[in-house]
């Protein structure tokens, strides 16, 4: 009986995939290729989108697929059975803020044609997971369908938003509404032919984000006879290009402080349990409880939290038994997925700007190119229409709904440069309104209120802005050096703000003097070799550290009183970790600072918030490790026919496949890239290697 029912059981699931995915057709792997070039970059080439979004999947699972699952099994709430209870709270999250509701709602505005895309790309991660099942975290998260994908978006956008750190903030009972800090940054910038030496367009992508997790970088190339064919970047397990170029355009993206979440503490019934105040009535609050699954050891056990829904959206009751409802616009949108496949398959401006009006993609800015010499600057967001009369920076009341938005401005009513006469666009995490030679001053102040949360230009934004005062026009090798600069500029807020660093009486601390005058007379560069710039980090890493600053400063500068005392302890602290180390205080910077890849150590340059920035942290042994860091460079150079010149380097690759390629990190340290194409014949010609998934 027992062998009976698991056969049944068995052929059930088999089935399962079939049956779901019978609507679609069945994709024919051997339809497909992956070429491998030489530095292991994935170039999949297929008749339909959807057997390359089925090559892209597939890819992507070689090279990793431990780390591509993660998102997946974030959005599956399965973090539980995973990690135990230290991914039960993702699981908690993910229920709270009603994914499935979401999916329900918006389903039917999700295209055939993407559908279908998506299709194709969940039978390639199942057919990997099928011919691979030691390599699957959770066995119950299989078989993925599109279901999944278009969830996926929705939790990713939502994390990325920063409403996690409030629903964490409300569970142990605080309850401020700070920024989040961690340095998620980026530089993109482009040039139109007025401002080039040739008269061709050249588009600068690079984001800084995190080197490992499911939040870092893969690079593939996708080529389909449907009129895609597009090179770049994306999350691991994304199903389309991030940031990138096909043959017409390409745009990069940066992150931008827009405030994006909103907290309301409800007006709770002096007597009736969880009603709430809510236009002169009391609404009873809707019970969401959860059993969240959680491996202890070998089992899985059940275990039982509770979540509200309020007008507002999800809802939290607090230690003290307070009850907060958080609202995001990440939460309310499934179409994320398909914007980035529309931006794509965009052909020119105009089919461009129809994918960016989907405004399905809760922020980031976008600095745009094109052949024909097109430039935008745009600081994208779903930005929610808030009531004036309120001020959103804080805990609102929730009850009324006069503070409760429901729209958001359209795109035409945000930050934006479009073709300035100067012929360039930028941003690298400043304030939105400084994007171009113009002011971007397109937008109300309501809009700018809450899409410019950090304004003011940082130390990237000022190098940038120096860098490019100096020449009228560009050559291509000029304008990629620029993003490789590690100068830090006396003209920014953060360096004018260390004055009483550089105040500091010399010769009033003997021992130190010679130390306190090198870090003093320090130029600013950060490359490899420069022997102060270590003892310039350390002694502001121990300030930082000493009072709790983030990557904020390097915008606002240091504005709070920091005694002279202060700054004396840190230069010693520097000095005595470099002489216990090497003997001496002056080392160059490259034998301090090390980026770590498979267990190997890489020798670095760079500082926090230049143009070539590096985020660490400190091991045991006194080593700095990059935690944030140039996490994908890619340049491209249009003429009027296309895609002349495309340049990129992918230099943190953690995988095991990189290893059997030219190590792009070693290209890195040596300011090369590589040279990509979009042309099939030209791509397969030079391939390592090519196969089909199967």
């Amino acid at each position: 009986m027992k062998q009976i029912l698991y056969l049944l059981f068995f052929s059930v699931i088999t089935l399962f995939p079939s049956f779901l995915f019978a609507q679609y057709s069945e994709i024919d792997s051997k339809k497909i290729s992956i070429a491998r070039d030489t530095w292991g970059v994935a170039h999949i080439f297929a008749e339909t989108d959807a057997e390359v979004a089925y090559g892209l999947a597939w890819a992507n699972a070689e090279d990793a697929f431990e780390t591509m699952q993660e998102l997946l099994i974030i959005g599956k709430q399965m973090m539980g059975r995973k990690d135990g209870k230290e991914g039960a709270p993702f699981d908690f999250f993910v229920h709270s803020i009603n994914v499935q509701k979401t999916y329900d709602e918006q389903i039917d505005s999700i295209s055939e044609e993407y559908m279908r895309y998506l299709n194709g790309y969940c039978q390639g991660i199942n057919d990997f997971a099928t011919k691979h099942p030691e390599q699957v975290l959770v066995k119950k998260a299989f078989p993925i369908i599109p279901e999944d994908i278009l969830k996926a978006y929705t939790v990713g956008f939502a994390a990325l938003s920063g409403s996690v750190a409030k629903v964490t903030d409300i569970m142990s009972g605080n309850y401020d509404k700070k920024e989040i800090s961690e340095p998620a940054g980026s530089n993109a910038y482009a040039f139109g032919p007025q401002k080039t030496d040739n008269g061709n367009t050249f588009l600068a992508i690079n984001p800084h984000f995190k080197i490992e997790g499911p939040f870092s970088f893969y690079e593939a190339h996708l080529h389909s006879n449907e009129g895609l064919n597009i090179t770049g970047t994306l999350f691991q397990g994304g199903t389309c290009v991030f940031m990138g170029n096909n043959n017409n355009l390409g745009w990069g993206k940066t992150y931008n402080h827009v405030d994006q979440v909103d907290v309301f503490e409800l007006e709770m019934h002096p007597r009736k349990k969880c009603f709430y105040k809510f236009d002169n009535e009391y609404i009873k609050l809707e019970k969401r409880p959860v059993w969240l699954k959680v491996r202890l050891g070998k089992i899985v056990i059940p275990v039982k939290k509770m979540t509200y829904w309020s007008k507002y959206g999800p809802t939290y009751k607090s230690p003290s038994k307070r009850f907060f409802s958080v609202r995001c616009p990440a939460f309310f949108n499934l179409r994320a997925g398909e914007q980035y496949y529309r931006m794509n398959k965009a052909n020119n401006f105009r089919e461009f700007k129809s994918a960016l009006n989907m405004n399905a993609h809760s922020m980031f800015n976008l600095v745009y190119a094109d052949r024909t010499g097109n430039l935008l600057y745009l600081c994208n967001a779903m930005l929610p229409v808030r009531n004036k009369k309120f001020d959103y920076s804080g805990i609102l009341k929730g009850n009324t709904s006069e503070n409760l938005w429901t729209e958001y401005y359209p795109q035409t009513d945000l930050p934006q440069v479009e073709s300035p006469d100067c012929g360039y666009v930028f941003n690298t995490n400043n304030t939105p309104t400084n994007a171009s030679c113009v002011v971007a001053d397109n937008c109300a102040p309501e809009v700018l209120k809450y899409a410019d949360t950090r304004y003011g230009d940082n130390n990237r934004s000022h190098r940038f802005m120096e860098i490019i005062s100096q020449k009228n026009t560009f050559t291509f090798d000029e304008f990629k050096a620029i993003k490789f600069d590690t100068k830090m500029t006396k003209n920014s807020a953060f360096w004018k703000s260390l004055s009483g660093l550089f105040d500091i009486d010399a010769k009033s601390y003997p021992p130190l003097e010679e130390a306190i005058l090198l870090v003093q007379n320090w130029d600013g560069d950060a490359s490899a070799d420069n022997t102060t710039a270590s003892l310039f980090m350390l002694t502001l890493q121990y300030v930082f550290t000493e009072m709790g600053y983030t990557d904020v400063q390097f915008t606002t500068g240091i504005k709070d009183s920091i005694p002279i005392s202060l700054y004396v302890e840190a230069i010693e602290s520097a000095s005595k970790d470099l002489l216990k180390q090497f003997g001496k205080i002056k080392v160059p910077l490259k034998n301090i600072l090390f980026h770590k890849r498979n267990g190997k150590l890489y020798p670095a340059s760079g500082f926090p918030d230049a143009l070539s920035p590096i985020y660490t942290l400190r091991n045991k042994e006194g080593i700095q490790i990059a935690d944030f860091a140039d996490t994908y460079i890619h340049f491209v150079e249009f003429d009027k026919n296309g895609a002349k010149n495309i340049q990129t380097l992918l230099p943190f690759e953690v995988t095991k496949t990189c290893e059997n390629y030219k190590d792009e990190l070693e290209m890195f340290n040596n300011r090369e890239l590589k040279t990509m194409s979009l042309d099939k014949m030209q791509v397969m010609k030079n391939a390592v290697t090519t196969y089909h998934p199967e």
